[in-house]
């Protein structure tokens, strides 16, 4: 997650780091997104969000963390009306 020879860019290693920390192995957390400009997306347990929130904030700045939910219904197939 580090482009060879760019020490001063490891942002998703760092965020990488701090997932493994606050989640202290609950829920889960990968790189999403293409190359070295992707994200970490973090599935956290309901009753740790806000705190997970703040703290990774305090690292990274204030907006670096969006909480997003998942429908209670999950996955839904569409269908295109003929």
């Amino acid at each position: 997650v580090i482009p060879a020879g760019y020490k001063q860019h490891q942002d998703v290693a760092v965020a990488l780091a701090l997932c493994e920390h606050y989640l202290q192995g609950k829920g889960a957390y990968r790189v999403h997104g293409g190359g070295f400009a992707g994200t970490v997306q973090a599935w956290v347990p309901t009753d740790m969000a806000e705190s997970f929130r703040e703290n990774v904030e305090k690292t990274l700045g204030k907006g670096a963390c969006h909480i997003l939910s998942v429908r209670s219904q999950g996955g839904v197939e569409m269908q295109e009306n003929c």
